[in-house]
């Protein structure tokens, strides 16, 4: 993902999300442990980024224990908090990776998986690597 501009960024921010490809590519990497603050401000915030384009390609990065904090009810609300907002979401793939040994942030991810199915225009989906999720999102 060339062409790197970052937008969400603080150096005490635990989500940094960088966009490429003219707004086409999304690449957040979750580092630090979370709150459902944090993570739906995020989510808020690239929903609705005006430098984002169609057709988009995310790649969400999870940390060992970055999840920590956040449960399946903070997924509902991102969800019930972007419905809010009117906006419809743009259609996108967004491939989530995950820590291997991260066991809850693993749940959060398939829970997500499964309500995107239902509420976006979306297709989502949760590997064990970046490598391969990558070359999913086309983007290798």
């Amino acid at each position: 993902m060339s062409g790197t501009v970052l937008i969400y960024r603080e150096e005490s921010m635990p989500i940094v999300y960088s966009i490429h490809n003219n707004g086409h590519n999304i690449h957040t990497i979750v580092s630090k442990p979370v709150t459902s603050e944090d993570f739906i401000d995020y989510e808020l915030t690239h929903a609705f980024d005006s430098r984002i384009s169609s057709p988009l390609f995310e790649l969400l990065e999870i940390r060992q224990g970055a999840f920590n904090n956040i449960s399946m009810d903070d997924i509902s609300r991102v969800i019930s908090r972007r419905k809010e907002l009117g906006q419809p979401p743009i259609p996108h793939n967004c491939a989530i990776v995950p820590s291997m040994n991260d066991v809850h942030a693993w749940n959060l991810a398939k829970f997500y998986e499964n309500m995107a199915l239902l509420h976006y225009p979306e297709n989502v989906i949760v590997f064990g690597e970046v490598r391969t999720a990558k070359i999913w999102l086309g983007v290798e």
